[in-house]
């Protein structure tokens, strides 16, 4: 697979360049250094010509040590990888960090284009000329944020690729979500077997929707590692909230949704929160009880106090781990392929009528208002993903909550709709 790489210092607008050749708003984009950690790969194509394209995070440098480390790690690893590499500095300065990308990239100088960005004006144009002292012999100037001299690298990036497509056909979507430092990035590096996102002890290492192909008994996947989530209170204007914002995007995109639990903390009304979200969303869900070597519970006491305080969530398996060790890492795909199979659940019409027609043998709605009876006609499955109910009735406003989850809880039994939400739409005829 052609693999394009970028790279340089905090702040130099790679991601602006990477949304720019994506053509979509993937990586957040702050004017604040160090925004992007994690490595984020999107398919892009220019010419006919496809390929992935890899943003990286910026090298840091003070306090974060330990991040900027892991950041280093990652982009290291990624070097001999890539096909092409773009090498994005700022046109309003050449700095020492510049120099140090560019030693740490003279290995590769062959397959490295060298990119000066923000070339917004004439002053910036006579400013480019310095950046050849760093010794690349391919200059592109830019300007990502408004689209200037892009066509013209994508050109030069395109010519440099080997003739092949990307791999075709849908993956099923599952992203891992959960407070910060729960181990969503722990149990995806586990289940890549491989250091592929950023791992840190420090809460909101991962900030952007770190989407990874991945495939399990010949089929295609998509892990999605997302930022850690707390209260709305304490979520302050600036990367946080774009992180929060990209987190709830890659929910609904979803198809099963992992909800991470740190068991060494208990689940707190944040996890009750994302849980919520999660069935609001009819998504289909894993809760992955992580960390259960801190509970200090048996398994059975924690399947009790898991399903007594997510009871909305009652028809999501349970899998309990510790990411570090990988333990019970290898229940969760076989656990998604569950929720998969009955989230993508096709019925007969036929089938859905002779369900309900059972369930009203045994209970039938209350009376309406005035005293006016109830009626069902038919029911249709409108679609999948998940499966969606439509009932025709003479009276939608007239079932009171009480028996539509009593209805809506009998459904999934008569469906055998054991490991996935199920979505209930009442209709009137005129509907």
């Amino acid at each position: 697979m052609n693999r394009v790489l970028i790279v340089g210092r905090p702040n130099v607008g790679k991601s602006t360049l990477f949304n720019r050749i994506v053509k979509r708003r993937k990586s957040i984009v702050l004017d604040m250094p160090g925004t992007t950690r994690d490595t984020i790969e999107l398919p892009a194509e220019w010419s006919g010509k496809e390929f992935l394209l890899v943003d990286t995070g910026g090298l840091l440098t003070g306090e974060e040590e330990e991040i900027a480390s892991l950041i280093r790690e990652s982009i290291e690893r990624e070097l001999p990888k890539a096909d092409v590499i773009l090498f994005v500095v700022d046109s309003k300065s050449l700095t020492p960090l510049d120099e140090e990308i560019a030693r740490m990239l003279y290995p590769y100088k062959d397959k490295t284009l060298l990119v000066v960005n923000k070339v917004d004006s004439i002053r910036d144009e006579d400013r480019v000329y310095e950046f050849y002292s760093l010794g690349f012999d391919k200059l592109f100037p830019v300007s990502a944020q408004h689209g200037k001299g892009t066509g013209e690298l994508l050109d030069e990036v395109v010519s440099r690729l080997r003739e092949e497509s990307l791999p075709k056909g849908s993956s099923t979507k599952i992203s891992f979500v959960g407070r910060p430092n729960v181990g969503k990035s722990s149990l995806i590096n586990a289940l890549l077997k491989q250091d592929r996102v950023i791992v840190s002890p420090v809460a909101g290492t991962t900030r952007d929707s770190v989407e990874v192909p991945f495939e399990f008994d010949g089929k295609l996947y998509t892990l999605t590692d997302t930022a850690g989530v707390r209260r709305p209170s304490n979520v302050n204007y600036g990367i946080e909230f774009f992180s929060v914002g990209r987190t709830l995007e890659a929910v609904d995109e979803s198809d099963v949704v992992c909800l991470v639990l740190d068991m060494g903390e208990g689940i707190t009304r944040q996890d009750k929160r994302l849980g919520g979200l999660i069935e609001r969303r009819f998504k289909g869900c894993v809760i992955v009880a992580n960390k259960i070597d801190l509970s200090g519970m048996s398994r059975e006491d924690m399947e009790s106090y898991i399903r007594k305080e997510l009871f909305f969530l009652d028809f999501a398996p349970v899998v309990y781990t510790v990411a570090t060790q990988g333990v019970g890492v290898e229940e969760i795909m076989p656990a998604v392929q569950k929720v998969e199979e009955d989230y993508l659940k096709v019925f007969k019409t036929s089938f859905i009528n002779r369900a309900i027609q059972r369930i009203l043998e045994e209970k039938r709605p209350p009376s309406g208002k005035r005293g006016k009876e109830v009626k069902v006609y038919y029911a249709f499955e409108e679609k999948n993903r998940p499966p969606t109910i439509v009932v025709i009735t003479n009276r939608p406003e007239d079932w009171p909550d009480s028996y539509t989850r009593f209805f809506k809880r009998r459904l999934r039994e008569h469906l055998n709709l054991r490991h996935s939400p199920l979505k209930l739409i009442l209709k009137g005829r005129e509907g």
